[in-house]
Parts: C-alpha cells; sequence; structure tokens
C-alpha cells in the first residue's frame, strides 16, 4: 500500500500572520467532519483549536494599541490639510485675476505627480508628503505662489501633522514590536499543533481511509501549495529557520 503524503510546506517559514491564516483555514475545513475523522486526528485538531486561540489573542494584543486611533485622527487632519491646499489652487486656478491664475497653475503642475498621495499606506504617504514639504521649501517660486494664493500657512500646517503624525507612528511601532514578542513566543506551540494534525490526517488517510477522509486530505494539500508560495514573504523574523510540515 501506498503511503501518500502532504506536499513539502516549510511553515515556520511563514509569517505569524501566515501561520494564523493557515490554521484557521485548516480548522474550518476539518471542523465540520471532525465527527468522523477518528479519535486521534479529533485530539489532534483539539489541541490545534487550543494553540490557534492562544495565537490569536497574542496577536490581538498588538492591533488594540491606543495610539492607532489618534494616528487615523492625524492622517485624517493631515488630509484635510493637502485637501484644502488643492481645493484653494483649482478655485484660482480658473481666475480671472492673471496673477493669482499663473500661481494656481505654477502650484497645480507642482501637485500633480502627488495627485493619489491621500490613498497611500500611512507610512508611505508620510514620506510623499516629507518629500513634497521639503520641494515646496526650497523652491521661491513655490513658496511665491503660496504666499500669492494664501496658502502658506497650510503648507506650514501640513508639515506639523505630518512630522507629529510621523512620531507616533514609529512610537506605534516600536509597541507593536514588543507584541509582537509575545506573539513569536506562541508561534511555535501553533506550527507544533498544526504539524501534529497534518500528521494525524496522513495516517488517518491511509490507514482507515474514507471519502471523507480523502476529500479532506486533498483540500489540506492544496491549502498547503497555496502557502507554500508565501513562504519567507514580509521579513518574518523566523524565516531562517526551516521546518516541514
Amino acid at each position: 500500500m501506498e503511503f501518500v503524503s502532504f506536499s513539502p510546506l516549510h511553515v515556520n517559514n511563514l509569517t505569524i500572520e501566515g501561520i494564523y491564516s493557515l490554521n484557521k483555514s485548516t480548522i474550518e475545513l476539518a471542523k465540520p467532519v471532525s465527527a468522523v475523522i477518528g479519535p486521534i486526528a479529533a485530539a489532534a485538531l483539539s489541541l490545534l483549536e487550543t494553540n490557534q486561540q492562544a495565537l490569536g489573542l497574542s496577536m490581538n494584543q498588538a492591533q488594540k494599541s491606543a495610539l492607532s486611533s489618534l494616528i487615523k485622527g492625524l492622517d485624517k487632519s493631515r488630509d484635510g490639510e493637502l485637501g484644502e491646499i488643492k481645493g484653494i489652487v483649482r478655485t484660482y486656478i480658473r481666475s480671472a485675476d492673471a496673477t493669482k491664475k499663473s500661481a494656481a497653475s505654477t502650484l497645480h503642475l507642482f501637485l500633480t505627480p502627488y495627485k493619489g498621495v491621500a490613498s497611500q499606506p500611512i507610512n508611505i504617504e508620510t514620506g510623499s508628503i516629507s518629500e513634497m514639504v521639503d520641494k515646496y521649501k526650497r523652491t521661491p517660486e513655490l513658496v511665491a505662489a503660496a504666499t500669492t494664493l494664501g496658502v502658506s500657512a497650510q503648507f506650514a500646517n501640513l508639515e506639523t501633522k505630518n512630522n507629529e503624525l510621523n512620531d507616533v507612528y514609529h512610537t506605534r511601532t516600536a509597541d507593536y514590536a514588543a507584541h509582537d514578542t509575545s506573539a513569536s513566543d506562541v508561534k511555535p506551540a501553533a506550527i507544533a499543533a498544526y504539524s501534529q494534525f497534518c500528521t494525524a490526517i496522513e495516517q488517518a488517510h491511509h490507514f482507515t481511509s474514507s471519502d471523507t477522509l480523502t476529500a479532506l486530505f486533498n483540500k489540506m494539500d492544496e491549502l498547503r501549495k497555496k502557502y507554500h508560495a508565501l513562504e519567507g514573504k514580509k521579513g518574518d523574523a523566523s524565516s531562517d529557520a526551516a521546518g516541514d510540515n
């Protein structure tokens, strides 16, 4: 009798989020048929659920940083300043006043490359706005145009809010890193539970084969193939440690 095994997957090379997602999908596949996969596989599934819950709780701690709401507020305020600048420029670009129309055209041309900046991820937007403000401050023609249109204060406010958001963002990142240590401590147990469950399903499929076990085995194998492509992505701190199953 030929022994069929799962496709290779170095689970340790997945990120913490990847492990959580893999376990979650595996549990969702197995839970509906847990009563007919055999006592050993069912016990392994129960252990997987327990360790998955612990991993989820440790990850949620990082996601609940009180700084997140502050960052959202600062981002909204920053986008408001940028929107006000763009709005004033759009208004004066149709002005009958030649001086203001010229100033508006100058700023419009300058701002065009930053058209979608407000929709960028927060940290990327911060860098884009820093670059924009720096170019603005170093270009007398742009400063003069802003003065003509009366948006100098908005540019100054934009810089202030962008710098403030950047400081808070880095503080939150450090906070997340501290919590990620907790998630990293739980990760090995979650990986071990997943490996044990996979082994149990392989054994059950081999020795007590049924249509249900075959279907579950195949679905889990397809899932492993998908996650195989994610190994080592997104800079997981544990990506140097390779472990099969």
